[in-house]
């Protein structure tokens, strides 16, 4: 057994604890008895909160960080779509994902919602110890795609379900209305649900995909024209048309949610789907603000994410909680529109939930994993601490991460070699 003492022992599910303490054993989180003997290693300036959970990455986009910018998403989207399937091969991937791994870990994030094309994300999370749901997606917007798409999407599937454990798990993502048909989408909710297994979407994420949903004009609705494929508008919004579907359910993980029609707050109420916000993604592509307090109110689970560093740039859960309370307080022009509290949650226990983890991770309890990071609050511009959860949500960093712990390992990477790696992979992607 080892003791861990920090200034602040931050649970989540209970007050910050001053000047306390966690036992760890085994991998696990334990009750700590009064042992004489016992291994004890103190942080001091510090405190130790549960890992991050990162309900929504892409860690097989990692390698096209700064490769995307400042284009409109209906021109981001089949760019990175050509870029990934005629100049990448399975080795950059894989070492996309491991370098997408390795910036995780030293930002403090121990669980992911991953959402992965080639299942070297899966590889790479098994490879470093990270936990959570990888999303196997899955596309083909023409329906005669669809009984072939499902196919190779249960193959997939197989060849990762013996290396599952409890709090490392396959699922299964549809990618969006604008890339899967409605028959595609009915066909893999069938299959997530005899399977049981948890499925994650995009949805109503761009004004493009709300005019494509709703209308059929335009970006998406052009490609499709463009392509031949029959376009059948159905007349309301993302949402409710993946709700009409039966894909709504309490194993679903929306992720962006922004294009909300007022009615929609009555699906998410009654079908109980858990919600992913990704604040700084959805800036940057100037997609809009989520209205995330009154998601709130539905009472449904919340999480935070990064989305890909292709649309992000950066891992750092800190500014990602920041970011969501400063767009609602500036959109709903309240301070009380959304605390650091309920940000915090949002990153740790509340992911979790959004996974369906949460009874093995999210938060310091006896009996969990030992998934947890120390932070450094030495740092002047974290200093003076009133509160530890405002001083870490207001003013820390990734940089402030001092140790990453998983499974009660701290994790010490030597990534020069993967770095040199990706930048070689780079540099061929930019003479292209």
């Amino acid at each position: 057994m080892t003791i861990y003492e920090a200034d602040w022992i931050c649970p989540v599910s209970s007050p910050p604890i001053r000047n306390g303490s966690i036992a760890v054993d085994n991998g696990k989180i334990v009750s700590c008895p009064a042992v004489e003997g016992r291994n004890v290693r103190t942080f001091r300036g510090c405190a130790i909160i549960p890992g991050f959970v990162n309900a929504h990455s892409h860690l097989e986009l990692t390698i096209l960080r700064g490769f995307l910018e400042d284009l409109r998403f209906s021109e981001w989207i089949p760019k990175l779509t050509h870029v990934k399937y005629q100049h990448l091969g399975r080795d950059e991937m894989l070492a996309s994902a491991r370098l997408g791994c390795v910036e995780m870990i030293r930002a403090g994030v121990t669980c992911l919602g991953e959402v992965m094309d080639l299942g070297t994300a899966w590889q790479a999370m098994r490879e470093f110890g990270l936990q959570g749901i990888a999303f196997q997606e899955v596309f083909g917007p023409a329906e005669t795609q669809a009984d072939q798409a499902l196919a190779d999407l249960k193959k997939k599937i197989d060849t990762y379900r013996p290396a599952q454990t409890d709090t490392l798990r396959v699922g299964v993502s549809p990618h969006a209305p604008y890339t899967v048909s409605a028959k595609l989408f009915c066909l893999v909710n069938r299959f997530a649900n005899a399977e049981n297994l948890r499925m994650t979407t995009h949805i109503a994420e761009s004004e493009d995909e709300g005019m494509f949903v709703r209308w059929g004009t335009g970006a998406f609705a052009e490609r499709w024209t463009e392509r031949g494929i029959p376009l059948l508008p159905a007349g309301c919004s993302p949402l409710a048309f993946i709700d009409g579907l039966g894909l709504v359910r309490p194993e679903m993980l929306l992720v962006h949610a922004i294009d909300l029609e007022d009615s929609d707050f009555e699906i998410l109420r009654s079908k109980r789907p858990a919600f992913v916000h990704c604040p700084k993604s959805n800036a940057k592509f100037a997609h809009g603000v989520a209205r995330v307090p009154e998601i709130c109110d539905t009472g449904i689970a919340i999480g935070l994410g990064t989305d890909s560093v292709a649309s992000n740039n950066v891992v750092d859960t800190f500014e990602e909680m920041r970011a969501a309370i400063f767009q609602q307080r500036a959109r709903r022009q309240s301070i009380d529109a959304l605390d650091a509290q309920s940000a915090f949650r949002m990153a740790t226990l509340g992911g979790a939930e959004c996974l369906g983890l949460s009874q093995f991770l999210g938060s310091l309890d006896t009996g969990k994993r030992a998934d947890f990071v120390v932070v450094d609050l030495t740092d002047p511009a974290v200093q003076p601490v009133y509160d530890p959860i405002a001083a870490m949500v207001y003013s820390a960093s990734r940089h402030n991460i001092r140790a990453t712990f998983i499974g009660g390992q701290e994790t010490n990477v030597d990534y020069r070699d993967l770095v040199r790696e990706c930048a070689a992979i780079a540099e061929q992607l930019r003479r292209k």
